[in-house]
C-alpha cells in the first residue's frame, strides 16, 4: 500500500486531474501524453507547466513542430484568464524553445548532440518539469520502429538522470491505441495519460484516462473534461 508521506509530487495544477492521480504526478516521472489531434495535448501541457511557474518551478517546453510564437498566440486565445502568462515568460520560469526534428537523426551521434543541447535548454533555467512536444515527430525520421523505441529509450533514461518529471506528447489516430498496436514500447515510461475525442450528434465529447502511473493509486475509468478560458476542467468526483 502505498504510503502518500513519502512520494514527493508535482502537482498539475489541474484540480480534476490531480484527484485521478493522488494529488499529483511523482516527482522524475516519465510520462506520455496521447491523444488524436485537437485533443488538447499541448495546451494541458502548456497548463501544468503555467500552474507549477505560479508556485515559482521552473520549467522547459521543447517544441519539435510548432514555432513559439504560435503556441504562446495559442495559449493565450485559449486560456484567456492567464493574465500573467506572458510575465512568467518574461521572467524565465517558463521558457518554450522550438527544436525542430532534422533527419540527419539517423545517425545516433546526432540525435544524443540533440538531447545533450535539449539538456542544456533544462540547465539554463534549473528547470524541474520538462514537456516534449512531440515523439510523434521523432519517430517520422527513424529507419525503423526498433530504431525509434532505442531513441525513446535513451531520451527517457537521460531525462530522469537529469531527475526531470517529463511530459512526452505523442499523437495518435483517434482509433489508434499505441499500446495495442505496439509502436513502440512503453515499459520505459512511468506513466501514459490518454486524452480522446469522440463526435457525437454535431459536437465534441472529451474524455481523459489515466492507463498508467507507477508508484501512485490512480483512478482508471475515464473521465469527461471540457477546455475553458481558465483551463481544462477535469470533471472527476
Amino acid at each position: 500500500m502505498e504510503n502518500q508521506g513519502i512520494i514527493k509530487r508535482i502537482k498539475t495544477g489541474v484540480a480534476g486531474l490531480d484527484r485521478m492521480i493522488s494529488g499529483g504526478v511523482p516527482v522524475g516521472s516519465q510520462v506520455l501524453v496521447i491523444g488524436s489531434p485537437g485533443a488538447g495535448k499541448t495546451l494541458l501541457s502548456l497548463e501544468m507547466l503555467y500552474h507549477n511557474a505560479k508556485l515559482e518551478i521552473p520549467s522547459t517546453f521543447i517544441t519539435t513542430e510548432e514555432m513559439r510564437e504560435s503556441l504562446i498566440d495559442n495559449v493565450e486565445n485559449a486560456f484567456y484568464a492567464f493574465e500573467d502568462f506572458e510575465e512568467l515568460l518574461e521572467r524565465n520560469v517558463i521558457q518554450i524553445v522550438h527544436k525542430p526534428i532534422l533527419e540527419d537523426f539517423k545517425s545516433r551521434e546526432n540525435f544524443e548532440k540533440f538531447i545533450a543541447d535539449v539538456i542544456a535548454t533544462v540547465n539554463a533555467n534549473k528547470s524541474k518539469i520538462l514537456v516534449f512536444d512531440s515523439l510523434s515527430s521523432l519517430r517520422a525520421v527513424m529507419i525503423d520502429d526498433r530504431t525509434f523505441t532505442r531513441s525513446s529509450t535513451y531520451m527517457s533514461e537521460v531525462f530522469r538522470e537529469a531527475g526531470l518529471t517529463a511530459f512526452i506528447t505523442v499523437e495518435v489516430s483517434p482509433k489508434l491505441d499505441v499500446t495495442e498496436a505496439g509502436l513502440f514500447g512503453t515499459s520505459m515510461f512511468d506513466g501514459l495519460i490518454k486524452l480522446s475525442v469522440n463526435q457525437s450528434a454535431g459536437s465534441s465529447q472529451y474524455a481523459i484516462e489515466i492507463a498508467k502511473l507507477r508508484n501512485s493509486a490512480h483512478r482508471i475509468s475515464s473521465v469527461p473534461y471540457q477546455i475553458t478560458s481558465k483551463g481544462f476542467d477535469v470533471l472527476a468526483d
